[in-house]
């Protein structure tokens, strides 16, 4: 299936699998980069703690958003697809969720399930691909993704199978990178991708509001609106990241919110089955 929705950040990406994108999320588990201690303490309870303070203080915005949806469904079941290292996944079972995750990479699974031991929680973890999700039809009350699905081989067939299993009445959120997000912009121009410190991901895709009314056409109430709309520091190294911590992020703080928010860096869909 050929994604006719949306368009890529970086030329080439049409040409990418299903495995390199799991070979790069493998040896590139995402917030990882947050660690700034010795790399072989990655998975340790000071490892767990520094990035926890660190996800706290910048992406509060995903907590408020996971807090207001699981207060819909309280006991209900949840999936987070792309689940990574746990972060989000925890604070749906803090919220009162019964938590499965499923990721692509093993490595960001065996991370996770670190997480939780670390911070006294349980929650089911599956490996397995989003374009084919190993789970029945109306298995979830909510199925969640934030800032992964336009990472895959297919966001389109990623979605259909956000869909299927999701219960009639439950929902799915969803954040995707957007195609106007100041932080998009700034990498096209500078061709640098600000988000990480190691080389880009085999796929990234973006996507506006229409584009997400067509992705999401099936779904029953379509509520697409922008977050993330503070900037935070690249954790590259160099000139032009230079530039971009200590010029671009300071001065693009100060702007008013309401500015901001037309230039949110993930765009985010709510959709009810």
């Amino acid at each position: 299936m050929a994604d006719t929705i949306g368009s890529y950040l970086w030329k080439g990406s049409d040409t990418k699998t299903i495995d390199e994108v799991q070979k790069y999320w493998t040896d590139n588990v995402n917030t990882t980069q947050f660690w700034t201690g010795d790399p072989r303490k990655i998975g340790s309870g000071e490892f767990f703690d520094q990035v926890s303070a660190f996800i706290k203080e910048n992406y509060e915005h995903r907590y408020r958003l996971i807090e207001k949806e699981a207060g819909k469904y309280p006991g209900g079941k949840m999936l987070e697809v792309g689940c990574g290292a746990g972060w989000e996944l925890l604070h749906w079972t803090r919220s009162s969720m019964q938590a499965t995750g499923l990721d692509l990479s093993k490595a960001a699974l065996e991370l996770a399930q670190e997480n939780f031991k670390h911070n006294k929680l349980d929650a089911e973890f599956k490996h397995g691909s989003a374009e084919e999700l190993p789970f029945e039809d109306n298995t979830f009350d909510i199925v969640a993704s934030l800032g992964v699905l336009h990472q895959t081989e297919s966001t389109q067939r990623a979605v259909s199978e956000v869909y299927r299993v999701s219960k009639p009445g439950g929902e799915a959120v969803i954040t995707l990178y957007y195609k106007y997000s100041w932080k998009i912009l700034l990498s096209k121009f500078a061709k640098v991708n600000f988000e990480f410190a190691h080389e880009d991901a085999p796929i990234t895709r973006l996507y506006d509001k229409k584009d997400l009314r067509e992705l999401f056409a099936a779904f029953k109430d379509v509520d697409i609106f922008l977050d993330y709309d503070r900037a935070t520091k690249s954790p590259r190294k160099g000139f032009l990241a230079g530039l971009f911590n200590n010029v671009f992020v300071p001065a693009f703080n100060l702007m008013p919110k309401f500015m901001r928010n037309k230039f949110g860096h993930a765009i985010c869909v709510v959709a009810t089955k």
